[in-house]
């Protein structure tokens, strides 16, 4: 009989596209896996999980405000409503496994599989772990996170750091190469600016701030705006010509990371595990609005580390980027922090998962 197994993450990136790679590992060692999918209609999981051939479940959820508003009085009633149609879900599918991997929808999906009996396993992608795993991480046969720091914020008795799972493949393309066919020169430095896939107003702002500055020390940039701020932002970067590249989404993030030499981003688990994949050093700028500010907590072990410098939201201008841009293409110290940008990269950690699964005996045929 071929395991059967469901998969509860979403809301955003961070959460549905380690579920994703976690699938797809489990698939690789049994072809006939059974996977089911669930999500809500507004997470990210809705494109993303059909698109990789995957069935998805809808179930009602919404986020736990917090703040005094209408949202509050509907939280109990919709959360109450998600749990029954999750238990309605594992009496269909019947699943021999259940993986969550954050965001609202996994609550309810987790506690519906533990009530029912079936083994919950949980993977944690950040340094400060989000309520709902943290809540799930006490009934869960296996916790697996992305950060050793995460660690003392989870129960469970059976806990293990095993990195990030990420759906991307390494690349050995050539910078030059690279920076070619994003339509910039093969030889200069460049800077990779990345908001986030619908970017980001304050690091647009910030770099349109100082790209005169930019260019004139001879840095070429590929900058991710986001579509919202695309038309405005290409507007500004038109007098620079060919040392500026925008582009409202970059499709092709591998050769994005390949062809940069320092990048300036959010501070999300998965942008961190792919800047680390590729040896990308990084000025990290944490979304003030993240739950229990964990981007900045993120950033911040980073910034120990070693590899990445950080600058606060409320701190970015084009001043506060020009100056860290400046010192770290000038540094000698670049090359040191790209290969610690490198040495913590886990490529591999969705097998880890998969392996850790199978010693644990949750992968039962």
């Amino acid at each position: 009989m071929a395991p059967r197994i469901l998969l509860a993450g979403g809301g955003t990136g961070g959460h549905a596209i380690p579920a994703l790679a976690i699938a797809e590992a489990i698939q690789k060692k049994y072809e006939k896996s059974e996977f089911l999918f669930v999500g809500t209609e507004r997470g990210v999981e809705a494109r993303v999980v059909p698109k990789a051939g995957f069935a998805l479940e809808l179930i009602s959820v919404i986020s736990l405000s917090r703040s005094l508003n209408a949202s509050l009085l509907r939280f109990p009633f919709v959360l109450l409503k998600g749990f029954v149609e999750s238990l309605m879900v594992v009496r269909r599918f019947k699943p021999h496994l259940t993986v969550c991997t954050g965001g609202y929808v996994s609550g309810p999906v987790g506690v519906a599989a533990a009530l029912s009996g079936v083994p919950l396993a949980i993977h944690d992608s950040n340094v400060w772990p989000g309520i709902t795993l943290r809540l799930l991480s006490r009934v869960a046969a296996l916790v697996m996170l992305g950060f050793d720091e995460a660690h003392r914020k989870m129960g469970g008795c059976s806990i293990r750091t095993v990195g990030n799972p990420t759906r991307f493949a390494t690349s050995n393309v050539d910078p030059g190469v690279a920076r070619a066919a994003f339509g910039l020169a093969a030889n200069k430095r460049t800077l990779l600016i990345v908001g986030g896939s619908q970017g980001a107003r304050s690091i647009n702002q910030a770099v349109a701030c100082s790209l005169a500055r930019l260019v004139d020390q001879q840095i070429q940039l590929l900058w991710q705006t986001g579509p919202v701020d695309h038309d405005r932002m290409s507007d500004v970067a038109k007098p620079y010509g060919e040392a500026v590249r925008t582009v409202a989404f970059i499709d092709e993030m591998p050769s994005a990371y390949r062809a940069a030499d320092l990048a300036v981003t959010r501070a999300g688990a998965m942008t961190i595990t792919e800047l680390n994949l590729y040896g990308v050093p990084a000025i990290l700028v944490p979304l003030a609005t993240a739950s229990e500010n964990h981007q900045e907590l993120n950033a911040r072990v980073m910034v120990d580390e070693g590899w990445a410098r950080m600058i606060l939201q409320k701190d970015i201008d084009g001043d506060s980027l020009w100056a860290e841009v400046e010192m770290l293409l000038q540094s000698r110290s670049l090359k040191e922090m790209a290969a610690k940008s490198l040495a913590r990269g886990t490529g591999d950690a969705a097998d880890r998962i998969a392996n850790e699964l199978i010693e644990h005996d949750l992968l039962r045929i």
